[in-house]
């Protein structure tokens, strides 16, 4: 008679495999960069046949893009829901700078991981895309009425930006300075704007 055969029960380790890849090529990117993953040393660190790692993902770029899902997942990238009780301009404004500073500070050693290793930016280029384009929606929900005024949008931009947030921090300013003093440039701006357009 044969064996019954039950592909939830082959499932789950198939899946705990693949997360114990994932977690390995994670810390190997974090240690020794893109170049020092190798499929052997991934392998090494999850503990599985190397073969293992080419069965679950065939493409070195199929790995790098898992990957860079478990850091954003890490990260904890701000969500619309920062903003769950929030009705004015300036309370979501402020809510987002600090949010987003506080994601700049978590993700900045990773940011120099990309930019360091030209082979990530071809890898992850979908995936930072995705990033900015779920800020640029983050930023107009904080803008509210101004969501469609593309001028606004870029003001807000550039002024809580990454560039801008590092800048300051540069110059010696802490990271609750940083976004004090983007606040007390960005917020009368866009006040006047929306005085401009009503």
């Amino acid at each position: 008679m044969p064996r019954s055969y039950d592909l939830g029960q082959r499932a789950a380790p198939k899946a705990d495999t693949r997360a114990r890849i994932v977690a390995a090529a994670l810390e190997i990117y974090r240690d020794r960069g893109y170049a020092g993953a190798s499929n052997l040393a991934i392998a090494r660190a999850a503990d599985v046949a190397p073969a293992t790692v080419r069965n679950h993902f065939p493409e070195p770029e199929g790995l790098a893009r898992a990957v860079f899902d478990a850091i954003l997942g890490e990260l904890s990238v701000p969500t619309p829901a920062v903003f769950d009780g929030l009705a004015g301009l300036h309370d979501r404004v402020e809510r987002l700078a600090r949010e987003l500073a506080a994601f700049y500070e978590r993700s900045a050693p990773w940011w120099r991981l990309y930019e360091g290793e030209p082979e990530l930016i071809t890898v992850w280029g979908g995936g930072v895309d995705q990033y900015y384009a779920d800020v640029d929606g983050l930023i107009r929900a904080a803008l509210g009425e101004l969501a469609s005024d593309e001028r606004s949008v870029a003001v807000l931009a550039a002024v809580i930006g990454p560039p801008t947030f590092f800048a300051l921090k540069g110059r010696g300013l802490s990271s609750d300075a940083a976004v004090e003093l983007t606040l007390e440039l960005v917020l009368p701006w866009l006040e006047r704007r929306r005085s401009e357009l009503t």
